[in-house]
């Protein structure tokens, strides 16, 4: 329904009024930086769209319960039992997938679909509707299980076998006088019928019921509350009678109280825990995985498994007993708590201080777009970027772009709405090639005839601090993506006053992260296998102007400081070489590194203008061949120990033991 304001000439008159009472010559405030906000929003943990650690819970689905139903059909009054059983539970599964990269899709909570019940004619009820959960490659899965309180433990545990004793008890004298009263039933219609074949009827004594065996009331209470969360009955049937029913239902509360099933509770659920797979065993560890690799989608992980579908009255159908009235119950779901913590997977991870340069080191080595900026801790998460080395000596590097903006340097990264909106003109690819030039068409021909030679990941961290070890700030949130990268590479300012102390901090950071989380020591301080000085374009006479006419009209502004000069550059590196160097051999000192490993290299660059990136991706690769190398290496001696262990098993298996030698005993 479409409402409308009514117009009136009052409204209208002080719309006007008000926008003509408002100076002209009065600009709006500037609005704020949003880029700066959006970063402290995320630094105060008060919003994200990147998600790293999570707890959930995770249900499967109920089973349906079993049918009660009978066959009807022409001709035929009373048909068999034909109610059939209740759909099994939906089970919830795990799958570790290259395309998630967070956890921001899951809810906090998920459950699996509920079996339906049987219906009649033998039909089964419907399968609940499993669920796959998504996450990302890198991620490990714990299981928390919280234990209550040992005194409210044993009181609820108290309460419950309590109650399951008392209609233990209450269902055992109901059998018992079920099973008296059948048997004095055969012998009284035994009676009976040689009574009308061969004398007189009037003989036999009338059929007289017995009085019951009184029982407690709250064991009778007991017995009906489990009665009912165990059966469905057929509408209008009292069983309590029952011999045959009363013998099921006591089979059931003997395995009740066995635990060989569980307690059915609905109503407590917050107290339904994960059925344990192995009963009776002491070695039930918490669920622990570790999906360093993508899982099969046709193996998915099976976390918890759907409940077990109730069964039709066919089931209960015996010599005896041609008409059961009654089906159980489905069985309930499994619960299980999780935490899931994800740690970025890369071959190559760039560690440095905040505002280093990595997240334009990463714009100018792949086609990534992370965000840049020229303040501290621009990239809160980690970004992922993939280099691509061709067999004509280049790279994968930006997007392609005009050849007017090849050559461009890489800017702050534009916050504004209209750099988003779907308003702003987006070029075509005939107009982008008609800006390359006649040169596209070579580059095109170039392009299709070249092969790919090697791919690689890179990691961009975000900045470490001081103190981050210690989780200072977001310091182990951080940390935590390191742990996957098979080699790192430091990327400081060498513009900066000491880029040798900023290696320093890094590396203490590094050292101390690893004795927080029980690494083994210089796990990965030994991972260091390069080292990126940026900004290298801000030694020297700085770049001329792009308009000079331009600037001579404006307004004569402050003198920038002076440059530092080639040589201070030059002098910088080669300090910051020789400071690597003696890392080098603190390092094989310690037994963190070996004496004939690759040395670690030093490269200057100017991510910012893209200079000399094509020598840093020749040293990536190289570094890369050599992770692979030493990783295939690793496999196969875990692949020849794995089946040499095999191949004892199997001889202590099948051959016999060697014969022991009698002792004779010295006379």
């Amino acid at each position: 329904m479409l409402l409308l304001r009514a117009w009136t000439p009052a409204r209208s008159f002080a719309r006007c009024y008000s926008a003509l009472a408002q100076p002209s010559s009065l600009s709006p405030p500037p609005a704020p930086d949003r880029t700066k906000a959006k970063a402290d929003w995320k630094r105060r943990q008060e919003g994200s769209n990147f998600v790293d650690t999570l707890n959930l819970a995770v249900v499967s689905g109920r089973g349906g319960a079993g049918g009660v139903a009978f066959h009807r059909e022409k001709f035929k009054a009373r048909g068999p039992p034909s109610g059939g059983p209740g759909g099994a539970g939906g089970s919830v599964y795990l799958v570790a997938s290259p395309t998630v990269t967070n956890l921001s899709h899951l809810p906090r909570t998920v459950r699996g679909g509920a079996g339906s019940p049987g219906g009649g004619s033998w039909l089964a009820g419907k399968r609940g509707e499993d669920v796959v959960l998504r996450v990302p490659v890198g991620t490990i899965v714990r299981e928390v299980r919280r234990e209550p309180k040992d005194e409210d433990a044993a009181e609820v545990e108290r309460e419950e076998r309590e109650q399951l004793e008392w209609a233990y008890e209450a269902n055992k004298i109901r059998l018992a006088e079920a099973e008296a009263r059948d048997v004095r039933w055969k012998a009284w219609k035994k009676r009976r019928d040689k009574a009308e074949k061969f004398g007189n009827p009037d003989d036999v004594e009338r059929w007289e019921e017995v009085d019951e065996i009184e029982i407690d009331g709250e064991k009778l209470v007991a017995l009906e509350q489990l009665r009912k969360a165990l059966f469905v009955m057929y509408p209008q049937t009292e069983l309590e009678g029952h011999p045959h029913f009363l013998r099921t239902e006591h089979e059931l509360l003997s395995k009740l109280l066995s635990r060989e099933i569980e307690m059915p509770d609905p109503k407590q659920r917050r107290r339904r825990q994960r059925r344990r797979r192995n009963h009776g065993q002491d070695d039930d560890q918490p669920l622990f995985l570790d999906l360093i690799k993508p899982t099969p989608l046709d193996q998915p992980i099976l976390l918890v498994a759907g409940g077990q579908p109730g069964l039709g009255n066919p089931s209960f159908l015996t010599h005896e007993d041609r008409s059961p009235k009654y089906a159980t119950r489905g069985g309930d779901g499994e619960m299980m708590r999780l935490e899931l913590e994800v740690k970025s997977t890369g071959e190559v991870g760039l560690v440095g201080l905040p505002n280093a340069g990595k997240s334009t080191l990463l714009r100018a080595l792949t086609s990534s777009t992370p965000r840049v900026a020229s303040y501290a801790f621009t990239t809160l998460n980690p970004h992922h970027g993939t280099c691509i080395l061709w067999s004509d000596g280049t790279f994968s590097g930006p997007r392609p772009s005009p050849a007017s903006a090849a050559s461009a340097d890489i800017t702050d990264t534009p916050a504004t709405p209209e750099y988003f909106s779907a308003s702003s003109h987006h070029q075509s690819r005939a107009e982008r090639r008609r800006q390359l030039g006649p040169s596209a068409s070579a580059i095109d021909s170039s392009a299709s005839e070249r092969t790919e030679v090697l791919r690689f990941t890179l990691t961009d961290n975000p900045g470490l601090v001081a103190s981050s070890s210690l989780n200072v700030g977001l310091g182990h949130a951080f940390l935590r993506h390191i742990e996957r990268c098979s080699a790192l590479v430091y990327v400081v300012d060498l513009s900066s006053a000491d880029p040798c102390e900023a290696i320093a901090s890094l590396r203490a950071e590094l050292a101390a992260y690893a004795r927080v989380k029980g690494l083994a020591e210089g796990e990965l301080e030994g991972r260091i296998r390069g080292v990126v000085a940026n900004k290298a374009d801000l030694f020297g006479a700085p770049p001329p102007p792009a308009d000079e006419a331009a600037s001579a009209d404006e307004e004569e502004e402050a003198p920038a400081p002076p440059r530092p000069s080639p040589q201070d550059g030059q002098r910088k590196l080669a300090d910051l070489t020789e400071f690597v160097r003696a890392l080098e051999a603190d390092d094989v000192a310690r037994g963190v590194r070996q004496a004939g490993d690759e040395p670690i290299w030093v490269v200057p660059v100017s991510a910012m203008r893209r200079e000399n990136v094509a020598a840093l991706v020749g040293k990536l690769a190289g570094t890369v061949r050599a992770e692979r190398e030493r990783a295939a290496r690793r496999d196969e001696l875990a692949a020849i120990e794995a089946e040499e262990e095999r191949q004892r098993a199997t001889y202590e298996r099948w051959m016999p033991p060697a014969p022991t030698e009698p002792v004779t005993e010295e006379k």
